[in-house]
């Protein structure tokens, strides 16, 4: 079983950014060490006052964290497509692969916070979801086409490369490259290099939770990253997952898996400390703010949002606090290491999950306490999972 991790981002707390990276780079550290196979990092702007506090930029953190260790890759949860220039961000991507040799894992999105994602381009605002979707998917066509074509054209409702108009005055430049020029010396088509160190790029996760997004990922042929919903929405998204992956492909897939060998990728909320009642006190505060806020910036988040189509959202559960109704829904894993060992046995018996990311993110809790519960879980859970293997869902 696949075991990834994340860092320590102190949502909503004003924290200093010179000690959150020194403690992502000791975060880093123990990851390698425990054997987790890849550190995601996630990518967020405008945090001066607390939420969401990410790096604006996890390509280039990744790179350094790759520095300081020797097998952990690094993974972004993730690239927010509609945030960037996709030529820039695909010569980013290929050029890091290359500096970190293959340790590189490629995380999307369309983004959850439209006050951040309308800075960079208009269409990327989510509140009108089927231009961000448009805009996003665009994006990643361009990505893939500059890391597999030797000479890139693009023409889309959002973007057009080579721009119209502009010709090469030189014929010793064009003369004998008719892949990127006519004859007349017009640019037609762009080489974008470097192309990735890995054949033919990098393994990709998308980051979303809603069904839609998985039939999406599977249309498409990549993975899934997924931390908002519950036993059930996740069975119910793996199932269509598979459902769309099968057919595209033409053979019957394992639940929780892809058709190019990548596993769906199931990242919960995580705290462990050695009894279940001093992490839910650990964890309860900073879970029930940090879901406050972020229902307000993305309400895709709403609490019917993580349940599955047949579950019934009760007057109890509204009633529940954030941190209540997560782990009624098995959202979380957070408890004592036998706790958190047990619930995920379940989601390997019942959904075939060969793959969990710790997001190590309590909110409010000192670091060392977070750092701890990593090494507990790398101790006392980690070895649980070593040598079973999952069985096929039918």
């Amino acid at each position: 079983m696949r075991f990834d991790g994340n860092v320590y981002y102190h949502e909503l707390e004003a924290y200093p950014a010179d000690q959150l990276f020194d403690e992502w780079r000791q975060t880093a550290l123990v990851l390698d060490q425990a054997g987790f196979t890849t550190c995601w990092l996630g990518e967020h702007h405008f945090w001066h006052r607390g939420y969401p506090v990410a790096c604006p930029n996890p390509v280039l953190v990744g790179l350094h964290l790759a520095s300081v260790t020797k097998n952990l890759r690094m993974g972004q949860s993730a690239c927010i497509l509609t945030d960037h220039h996709p030529i820039r961000l695909a010569e980013d991507i290929a050029t890091a692969d290359h500096l970190i040799k293959g340790r590189l894992d490629v995380g999307i999105a369309r983004g959850t916070d439209s006050s951040a994602s309308i800075q960079f381009h208009r269409s990327g605002d989510r509140r009108d979801p089927a231009t961000n979707y448009r805009l996003f998917e665009e994006v990643l066509d361009i990505l893939i086409k500059c890391w597999t074509e030797d000479a890139m054209q693009h023409k889309g409702e959002f973007y057009t490369f080579p721009v119209p108009g502009w010709s090469e005055k030189n014929p010793d430049l064009y003369r004998d490259d008719p892949d990127h020029y006519e004859d007349d010396g017009t640019l037609k088509a762009l080489g974008v290099m470097p192309k990735p160190y890995q054949t033919p790029y990098p393994p990709i996760w998308q980051a979303a939770d809603s069904t839609a997004s998985h039939e999406f990922a599977a249309k498409r042929g990549h993975a899934l990253i997924g931390i908002g919903r519950s036993l059930n929405g996740t069975r119910e998204a793996w199932t269509r997952y598979r459902e769309v992956a099968s057919e595209m492909c033409g053979r019957d897939l394992p639940m929780g898996t892809c058709a190019n060998g990548q596993t769906l990728n199931a990242m919960r909320t995580f705290h462990i400390a050695e009894t279940c009642e001093e992490a839910e006190r650990d964890a309860r505060p900073g879970i029930n703010a940090f879901f406050e806020v972020a229902t307000g910036l993305n309400p895709n988040w709403a609490r019917q949002g993580f349940l599955a189509k047949d579950e019934i959202l009760s007057d109890e559960d509204n009633n529940l606090d954030w941190f209540d109704f997560l782990q009624k829904y098995e959202n979380l894993l957070v408890g004592s290491p036998e706790f958190v060992a047990e619930r995920i046995h379940k989601f390997r018996s019942e959904l075939n999950c060969q793959h969990v990311t710790l997001w190590p993110n309590p909110g409010f809790v000192p670091f060392e306490k977070v750092l701890k519960g990593i090494e507990l879980f790398a101790e006392r859970v980690m070895p649980q999972f070593c040598e079973t293997s999952a069985r096929t869902v039918q």
